[in-house]
């Protein structure tokens, strides 16, 4: 996010919360909640500035909010692939056109040419220029806040692409690091992408996960699956009308 957003970003919530409800799904799937429409705010894999500039608002408003850790990049100065990727759009090495269609293919399939990951990796400055993701002890405040954390395994692999082995392992790492921290059980993983199968659901099921969010569009019904819980993209730079509009065409769909 930002900080050109930020008062959109403060717009937005207090929009949300004069309109609709928040709350967890805990309180949602047990009935617990109110009457209408209820939301719940999410962030992937840990940027510094969802914790700078997301969560002050947040927490003044009161909005239940979710942030998914990638733990091995918190508190380390290296960035998430996709990233590196659009840092080299940036500085003229990479067309825009061939890596969009690369990063799309990924974001779909998970999978990515061997020979585009190998130059983004060639190409990317050993030192990355800033901090982009959060450290430890901004997780710990966030924490404090009574924002809560969730997993977003430990090196934000696809885990479509990993055996079940390697999938209990990313999971079990990085839910296991969440709770040293907050000293609270991590209950909710945001599957990196979106992707995710069957044996991923068995996983979450061996460690007591039981939450799963994807990024598939939509609401979430009593009767949805607990493991494929829908989300609905909202960007810091949205308008309220958009933003209206995403909720109601996700609504009536």
């Amino acid at each position: 996010m930002k900080t050109g957003y930020v008062d959109n970003f403060e717009r937005q919530i207090k929009f949300l919360k004069k309109h609709f409800n928040f709350c967890y799904p805990e309180d949602y799937f047990s009935g617990n909640s109110k009457k209408g429409i209820n939301i719940l705010i999410t962030f992937d894999d840990g940027y510094k500035d969802n914790y700078d500039l997301a969560a002050p608002i947040l927490k003044r408003f009161e909005a239940p909010s979710i942030f998914f850790l990638a733990t091995n990049y918190i508190g380390v100065n290296d960035w998430l692939w996709h990233d590196k990727v659009r840092y080299l759009i940036q500085n003229g090495a990479l067309k825009s056109s061939e890596a969009e269609g690369h990063l799309r293919t990924m974001n779909l399939k998970g999978t990515i040419d061997p020979k585009f990951k190998l130059f983004v990796d060639s190409n990317f400055p050993k030192e990355a220029p800033k901090r982009m993701m959060m450290n430890w002890e901004e997780v710990r405040k966030l924490n404090e806040m009574s924002l809560r954390i969730g997993a977003h395994t430990c090196n934000h692999l696809i885990l479509t692409e990993l055996n079940t082995l390697k999938q209990h392992e990313e999971i079990d790492l990085s839910s296991k690091k969440i709770e040293s921290i907050t000293e609270k059980k991590c209950d909710y993983i945001a599957y990196p992408n979106g992707l995710y199968n069957t044996d991923t659901i068995s996983v979450l099921h061996s460690l007591n996960l039981s939450w799963g969010f994807t990024t598939e569009s939509g609401v979430n019904m009593i009767n949805t699956e607990k493991t494929g819980l829908k989300r609905i993209g909202m960007n810091a730079s949205d308008n309220i009308c958009t933003l209206l509009l995403k909720i109601t065409l996700n609504t009536i769909r």
